[in-house]
């Protein structure tokens, strides 16, 4: 289903927009991306306050961290969520939770350099265009943003295991993320 009034989402979206019911690690994936002193700041300790929540003990040196960003947020809402081994990274939530169509707050993994690689990306469905989906992550830019992917890089979308999906579709214009590299 589209969004219920057929409105496109904002560019700087609000939890206003979320749904009363499901995906509410949205919530604060909203959170970071509205905040202002930027939690990914150069120096760094933004980062590390958002590493010390997750609970990783894994270095910042040239570190993805999308996979991190999508952890913190889905247990920011469920705490004793299992996540993958490895998380951190994009590949390892290829299988993680269950099988979910493109919704809202879905986890979304893409590839990067080819399907086959073990580059990716991974971060949550906000939106889509014709040709791409808009998604909210992190570690594009060195930053939390709204980046549209081109569908054609969609691997799998996976929801939490027992939660209810939103069902949830938007339509957005392209001008309204970032777009792909």
């Amino acid at each position: 289903m589209m969004h219920p009034d057929g409105a496109a989402p904002a560019i700087m979206p609000s939890i206003s927009e979320l749904p009363d019911e499901g995906a509410p690690w949205m919530i604060e994936a909203l959170r970071l991306l509205r905040t202002r002193d930027d939690p990914l700041r150069a120096d760094g300790r933004g980062m590390l306050r958002l590493l010390h929540m997750i609970g990783s003990r894994a270095t910042l040196l040239g570190l993805p961290w999308c996979g991190f960003f999508v952890g913190h947020c889905l247990r920011s809402a469920l705490p004793e969520i299992v996540l993958p081994r490895l998380y951190i990274r994009a590949r390892p939530w290829t299988h993680w939770g269950e099988a979910a169509e493109p919704q809202l707050g879905a986890v979304m993994l893409f590839w990067h350099v080819h399907p086959r690689s073990p580059l990716g990306h991974v971060g949550f469905y906000w939106a889509e265009d014709e040709d791409s989906y808009h998604v909210l992550s992190g570690n594009q830019r060195a930053s939390i943003v709204i980046q549209r992917y081109p569908k054609s890089r969609l691997l799998r979308a996976r929801w939490p295991a027992g939660v209810a999906q939103t069902g949830i579709r938007r339509r957005a214009c392209a001008s309204q993320a970032v777009p792909f590299p």
